[in-house]
């Protein structure tokens, strides 16, 4: 076993709710890797039945070895509280992809289904402790993970313990739309390796799409999960040879279904033959909707690089007062790609050391060239190199040799990281007009080298042929501005735009305040970023425009209601977006806009809250109990 302490670094930035954080976890050799910390909810802290429960499934998953599942660490109890740790592994939740985008081409979308068709049939085949296949029974876009290198990744294994409690044997609200048949009737303790099949064909026809058969019937929707068939898309979102695939994954007898998830992937590739993406074509898709400069990936790396780079001063620090191994940085973003080893979680996490003193003055000892820093393989330090015999430069103590090696350490460290970040960046995105769930504008400055002198003495921060973001102090308020495409010579063409939406909303563009739909002026060539919103309607939502072509352009955004259902105790104050609905019990539905919302229920000092996705026409209800 390795022991090894788990240092968290800052909020991940997966969403509203979220209990996971960024971290690293380091070893007592040296090495150290991100990991995303998920820490347990506050009512299992209070359980020890639930948190033994956790504990046992966590270690049972971090058994599971596969690059189609996201690989589990351990369990681990910190200051914070208790936490499972798996690995980083860079990229957005398929509930955040399709939210962002929500349908998604064929061959994309058969990439990610049939890559998570291969993880989940691992874990059939690895197995439970008794030798039953170990089921995920829960899979669906939230728990479908996207790396930014174009890598499917199935999660939630060993988080049975963290799902919201079955009540009657049946699937909680907000995650029923997401069950198999016999789900519907026996719950959990009813899934089998068909109820797999039948999820990953659910989620498919989704991604095809852009809806959850059947969410719209409400209090019907048990009905038709068991007796009706499976609604006929809109012509030309499905190929046609693959409708009797999607039919044969979601039969309602599992028996009729595909008999493993290996063979619904061979069934799938069979019908689209080579229609089917590269894992470097689905990166350069997802690097389209949300790009290496966008807020959230750029403060992720930020948080790592501001991690890392503090480990290794810590452990160089170290040095100075006893032997430890050489400053091991992380091979990447992805620790999956090693197989991890059982682990005893240790709970005091990595302190951080007072920085170094002030370099002395005067004359400084000769040195030997340092060791470089080891990026791979851990490994022991290099002894010191011994000093030259016939150095006749007196001694000094307190010599400047160690910090001077110590800032080598870190600059070459950091470039290494940097470097490696840069190499396996997804390629450059071309997918046009596609929408973001990030509204804050980016910047992406892609700059020919004739053109570094004027941009330098502008003061822009640029590298040739390099994408990198300006400096904050260009724009206004600290927001970037819109991405800016420069060629040698030529000057960026502006083309008439007209933005319309359904209903009227306030525009923004580029971070700056433009008016109310409709909208129409002139935008110079490239992808701007579109903020629409009204909070009175609650719709807030991010948009990308890509200005391209000769000819005037008029894009129109339409956004629809759902209905939302609300069943709460007498009394409770109902919160939709910040905005209050009305007290429970309410009269009958609300109509609410498509879109992301967050839902709050309150009763005096307790309360209950929930983040949700309404698409159009989709009817939502809420069973709200608080005690």
């Amino acid at each position: 076993m390795r022991p090894v302490r788990y240092q968290v670094l800052g909020s991940l930035r997966a969403g509203e709710g979220s209990r996971a954080q960024l971290g690293l976890a380091v070893y007592d050799d040296g090495h150290a890797d991100p990991c995303v910390v998920v820490f347990v909810p506050d009512e299992a802290e209070k359980d020890a039945s639930v948190l033994a429960k956790i504990q046992r499934e966590t270690e049972h998953a971090a058994q599971l070895d596969h690059p189609n599942i996201v690989t589990v660490f351990g369990f681990a109890k910190l200051p914070e509280g208790h936490a499972r740790v798996v690995e980083f592994a860079d990229g957005e939740s398929l509930r955040r992809v399709l939210n962002v985008s929500r349908t998604l081409p064929a061959p994309i979308a058969t990439r990610i289904i049939i890559d998570a068709c291969t993880g989940v049939h691992y874990a059939h085949l690895a197995g439970n402790d008794d030798g039953t296949p170990l089921v995920h029974g829960d899979v669906r876009p939230e728990t479908v993970l996207l790396s930014f290198s174009g890598v499917t990744k199935v999660t939630g294994y060993g988080a049975l313990a963290f799902a919201p409690k079955e009540i009657g044997g049946q699937r909680v609200k907000g995650r029923r739309v997401h069950s198999s048949p016999e789900q519907i009737i026996g719950g959990r303790d009813a899934i089998t390796i068909p109820s797999d099949v039948y999820l990953l064909g659910l989620s498919f026809y989704e991604l095809l799409t852009g809806v959850v058969p059947w969410a719209d019937q409400a209090d019907g929707f048990d009905q038709a999960v068991l007796a009706y068939p499976l609604p006929p898309p809109t012509p030309g979102l499905v190929p046609e040879a693959l409708w009797p695939v999607l039919e044969k994954a979601m039969q309602k007898k599992a028996a009729q279904r595909y008999p493993t998830p290996l063979a619904l992937r061979e069934a799938i590739e069979a019908a689209v033959g080579e229609q089917i993406a590269t894992v470097e074509e689905l990166a350069k898709f997802l690097d389209g909707l949300f790009p290496g400069s966008g807020e959230v990936r750029a403060e992720r790396k930020r948080t790592l690089d501001a991690g890392i780079a503090d480990f290794a001063r810590q452990q160089w620090a170290r040095r100075d007062t006893k032997q430890i191994p050489a400053v091991q940085l992380p091979s990447g973003p992805q620790p999956s790609q090693a197989a991890p080893e059982p682990i005893d979680p240790i709970s005091e996490p990595v302190r951080a050391l007072p920085p170094p003193p002030p370099m002395p003055s005067g004359p400084v000892a000769p040195m030997k060239q340092a060791p470089a820093p080891v990026l791979t393989k851990p490994r022991p330090a290099p002894a010191p190199p011994a000093p030259d015999e016939e150095d006749d430069e007196p001694r000094r103590d307190g010599s400047s040799a160690p910090w001077v090696i110590f800032l080598l350490v870190i600059v070459v460290a950091a470039s290494g990281y940097f470097a490696w970040t840069r190499a396996n960046a997804p390629f450059e995105p071309t997918r046009p007009d596609v929408t973001d769930a990030d509204p804050t504008p980016v910047a992406v400055a892609v700059v020919d080298a004739g053109e570094l002198a004027p941009l330098l003495d502008a003061g822009a921060s640029v590298d040739a042929g390099e994408a990198t973001e300006p400096d904050a102090g260009a724009t206004d308020a600290g927001v970037p501005a819109a991405t800016a495409v420069v060629d040698a010579g030529v000057a960026p063409a502006e083309l008439p735009v007209t933005i319309e939406s359904r209903p009227l909303l306030e525009l923004s563009i580029d971070g700056t305040v433009v008016g109310k739909t409709p909208w129409s002026g002139r935008l110079s060539t490239g992808p701007h970023k579109l903020k629409l919103e009204n909070k009175d309607l609650l719709i807030s939502a991010g948009r990308t425009l890509t200005v391209q072509g000769d000819q005037p352009i008029t894009q129109t955004y339409a956004f629809e209601k759902g209905t939302v259902t609300v069943s709460a105790p007498a009394g409770a104050v109902i919160f939709i977006d910040g905005k209050k609905q009305g007290v429970a019990p309410l009269p009958g539905e609300l109509a609410i806009y498509e879109g992301f919302h967050r839902i709050l229920v309150k009763v005096g000092q307790a309360q209950w809250t929930e983040t949700f996705t309404l698409f159009e026409g989709q009817k939502v209800n809420f069973n709200v109990e608080l005690e």
